[in-house]
C-alpha cells in the first residue's frame, strides 16, 4: 500500500534576482516535479526535452513559446507541452512561480 506525499510549494519555492530557480521536490518511477521561481523580466531560455511536461502557472504572468507559438498565461493556466515539440521556453511580466511535472 503506497502512502501519500505532501508538499507545501509556497515554502520550498526560491527566487534568484541573477536567473530563474528551480528546485525539484519529488522524483519517483515515470515523475520529475519542481517548482520555479521567476523574477519579472526573467527567462527560461529555449530547450528540448525528451519527457511530455505539465506546467501550472501557481502566480505571475507571462508567456510560454513552444515551437515560436507564443501564448499568455496566468494563475490557473495550465500547460501540456509533448516531447515531440522542438523549444520550449517561458518569458516572465510578473514575479511567478510556476510547478513543471515530467511525465517519462
Amino acid at each position: 500500500m503506497g502512502s501519500m506525499t505532501l508538499h507545501q510549494l509556497d515554502r520550498i519555492v526560491r527566487f534568484d534576482a541573477a536567473s530563474p530557480a528551480k528546485t525539484v521536490f519529488y522524483e519517483a518511477g515515470r515523475l520529475k516535479a519542481q517548482v520555479m521561481g521567476l523574477e519579472p523580466g526573467q527567462r527560461i531560455p529555449p530547450c528540448s526535452m525528451t519527457h511530455d511536461v505539465v506546467f501550472v502557472v501557481l502566480e505571475g504572468e507571462g508567456e510560454i513559446i513552444v515551437d515560436g507559438e507564443r501564448v499568455s498565461i496566468r494563475p490557473s493556466s495550465w500547460i501540456f507541452v509533448p516531447k515531440e515539440s522542438g523549444t520550449r521556453s517561458i518569458e516572465t511580466r510578473a514575479k511567478m512561480t510556476i510547478l513543471a511535472t515530467q511525465i517519462r
